[in-house]
């Protein structure tokens, strides 16, 4: 109940801030001529997209498990990560052509406070978005409103940018504005490209790293009726790992002295946090099963 009411705040907070951003940095950009603030403007309005995004799945990913998806639908919040990340990729394509075909003409931006005024007030928006949503995100471990929080991050360093270009038209250096949209288009790129690299291996089941593995072993081995562990299978979901591994005790023993071996091992191992539904296969410790005695 605690996380679906934080999902709540954040999916409010994330589409009631951009909307209204949406409507100031558009109209003054298009009122004053500023590729750079119409550039954090339709950004503005793909945070939307990207808000309505993490709302979906989010919701889609809290579903419990069925037949048809067995681990559960924890995956389809990395997916809508991709899928701002994809956003984030398109915006950055029509921004940079709009800011080549201004360098072309040479068309100057006007100078006006209000740019100033629309750049301070998003670069503070964005910046208490991002932090609240980061917190929000890595309380109830969610990648995807993480994702959607650097984004709001990397908007925030944008409207400084935008601050430049407005420096530069009070000069009257008209290059600084299509420079800067091509800047905020190398961030917005940044953390596409970021979110990407996070999302993409969990996606693709990518191992845990060896520190993990050998945590596995050592608490696996404690007990002494274990001898071996090997075959170890695991692939993250959502900061937890799961999959499955052997272990090989004493063929003397009963079945059911290994299976609750077993089962005080995948206790343990869970108590941890960093693991969950766990399948621990029992096999006899002997020179055939043994990977150790190849």
């Amino acid at each position: 109940m605690v996380s679906i009411g934080l999902t709540a705040i954040a999916n409010i907070l994330s589409v009631g801030v951009n909307a209204l951003l949406v409507i100031l940095k558009l109209t003054i950009g298009f009122l004053f001529n500023s590729i750079s603030l119409i550039a954090d403007g339709f950004d503005s309005i793909l945070d939307l997209v990207t808000a309505g995004f993490a709302g979906v799945g989010e919701r889609i990913s809290k579903k419990p498990a069925d037949t048809s998806h067995p681990f559960g639908h924890h995956k389809y919040q990395l997916v809508f990560s991709l899928a701002i990340a994809l956003t984030l990729f398109v915006s950055s394509y029509f921004i940079a052509s709009e800011s080549i075909g201004r360098l072309r003409e040479s068309i100057q931006l006007t100078f006006n406070y209000l740019i100033l005024a629309a750049a301070i007030i998003s670069f503070f928006g964005k910046m208490i978005m991002s932090i609240v949503l980061i917190r929000i995100g890595k309380k109830i471990n969610s990648p995807v409103i993480i994702a959607n929080a650097k984004n709001y991050r990397t908007d925030a360093f944008a409207s400084v940018f935008v601050c430049i270009a407005f420096i530069g038209a009070y000069f009257n250096v008209w290059w600084l504005d299509p420079v800067c949209a091509f800047i905020i288009v190398a961030l917005i790129l940044y953390t596409g490209f970021d979110i990407v690299k996070i999302s993409l291996p969990e996606l693709l089941d990518r191992g845990p790293s060896e520190e993990i593995v050998d945590k596995l072993k050592k608490i696996t081995l404690r007990p002494e009726e274990v001898k071996e562990v090997h075959i170890i299978r695991l692939r993250s979901v959502l900061g937890t790992y799961t999959g499955d591994f052997h272990i090989l005790v004493d063929p003397k023993l009963s079945i059911l002295e290994a299976h609750e071996i077993s089962e005080g091992v995948k206790e343990k191992l869970e108590a941890t946090g960093l693991f969950k539904d766990l399948i621990i296969h029992i096999e006899p410790y002997t020179s055939k099963e043994s990977l150790e005695g190849e």
